[in-house]
């Protein structure tokens, strides 16, 4: 069975772990690399300061999904949620850790005054990822473009 918590400082190794994999299979890898010491800093804020849950599955840790909590850009009387990421470990898929982490965001954002939560669909997300967000209610809003310079 799977569970969703929040995650604790104690749990910032273990998000830096599955964060390097992730990082692996996206096109940000091209051109930066991965910083153990960035991410830890990243996910204590996150933990600290923001939301991150964790699914573990049989006791083990095997999902993450952390988004920064902050006032909308254009009116800061609005609290929206910004995915920074979202993933599960490939052995564990198809266990619904991915669709039970994206469940538990809207219950844990509500509690934190959030009126609009904004997921990413990167160039290397598998393409059902775009079609989960949609049944759940989400709604294509923007994409973007990099260049490196």
């Amino acid at each position: 069975m799977t569970t969703i918590r929040k995650s604790t400082l104690a749990d910032v190794p273990a998000i830096v772990a599955m964060s390097a994999k992730f990082y692996e299979t996206t096109s940000y890898a091209k051109w930066a690399n991965f910083n153990p010491a960035t991410v830890d800093i990243l996910a204590s804020d996150l933990t600290e300061n923001h939301l991150m849950l964790l699914a573990e599955h049989e006791g083990k840790v095997v999902g993450m999904v952390g988004l920064f909590v902050a006032p909308f850009m254009f009116n800061k009387d609005k609290i929206g949620a910004y995915e920074v990421v979202w993933w599960v470990d490939p052995d564990a898929q198809g266990n619904g850790a991915g669709k039970a982490l994206l469940a538990a965001i809207e219950p844990a954002c509500k509690e934190r005054g959030v009126s609009a939560i904004q997921m990413v669909h990167l160039a290397s997300s598998p393409p059902q990822a775009a079609m989960i967000y949609e049944r759940m209610g989400y709604a294509h809003t923007e994409s973007s473009y990099t260049r490196i310079v």
